[in-house]
């Protein structure tokens, strides 16, 4: 089964190259050995460390690329990479159908600040406990889960249900709840991308106020009005909704996670 999915992924490959491939290639979203090379998730490492309550320095090490890249380029594993966000997404379009329909679906708001808590709470009761209890919620993890339990076991597991309440919920009560309050997951991407090089930045010259930008914003950072903060995933979708150059991306290499708009009003 495993041949034949690589087979289906790669295009028409002989046995050889396909068993190769698969053994250079190999784990989850959650940690995986890519052509020789331990990548794991920040967030196993971190949950991981804090269960032992001791440093694996080769886990450790296995999250140097995903924490450089998010040096870099910001929060982009949530929005680019993250395999839930593709059905937070159409569960996002099937919610906005549901409401041409007439049914009043709501939109409850939580803080920003409740996925901090929710990582500090998990991290203190898998110290305590010895379990890695975030695991047990954290998208990505739940879903490497899942494909492990169908092609070995042919059937699939309670996290399932954990998936589709989270939709459910999102669906009729809180748009892109998960991502935007309570991922732990996001609170560590977040934290770091605070240093952030990549950010999107309104151009004040071309910007004609129209306000496409801000219901369209997976996050509701409204980047018409503010600073689009780290807790932007650099999706793209309000550069897109945007006149041509009203919102660009652009490296801010002499200070980092700080928008231009944010100088102008040191400046002043």
């Amino acid at each position: 089964a495993m041949l034949s999915t690589v087979g289906t992924l790669f295009g028409e490959m002989d046995r050889d190259t396909a068993a190769n491939m698969a053994h250079r290639v190999k784990g989850s979203v959650w940690t995986a050995e890519l052509f020789g090379h331990k990548v794991s998730d920040p967030m196993a490492a971190l949950e991981s460390t804090t269960t032992a309550a001791r440093f694996h320095w080769p886990l450790i090490a296995s999250i140097a690329l995903p924490v450089l890249v998010t040096l870099i380029l910001g929060r982009v594993y949530c929005g680019w990479m993250c395999p839930m966000n593709l059905f937070f997404e159409i569960n996002d379009k099937l919610r906005s159908l549901l409401a041409k329909t007439g049914y009043n679906v709501r939109n409850v708001r939580f803080g920003r600040q409740t996925k901090y808590v929710v990582l500090g709470v998990g991290l203190a009761v898998a110290y305590i406990v010895g379990i890695p209890v975030l695991s047990l919620l954290y998208p990505p993890a739940i879903m490497s889960r899942e494909v492990f339990y169908r092609v070995y076991r042919g059937a699939f597991g309670g996290g399932v249900l954990i998936l589709a309440a989270m939709c459910l919920f999102e669906l009729i009560l809180s748009r892109r709840w998960w991502c935007r309050y309570v991922c732990p997951g996001g609170a560590v991407y977040t934290g770091l991308s605070f240093l952030r090089r990549l950010r999107i930045s309104r151009n004040d010259a071309k910007c004609d106020r129209c306000g496409d930008c801000v219901p369209i914003c997976p996050y509701d950072l409204r980047p018409m009005t503010t600073d689009l903060n780290a807790d932007c995933d650099q999706c793209g979708q309000c550069v897109s909704a945007c006149a041509p150059g009203a919102l660009v991306y652009e490296f801010d290499i002499a200070r980092p996670g700080v928008g231009r708009a944010a100088e102008k009003k040191t400046a002043a």
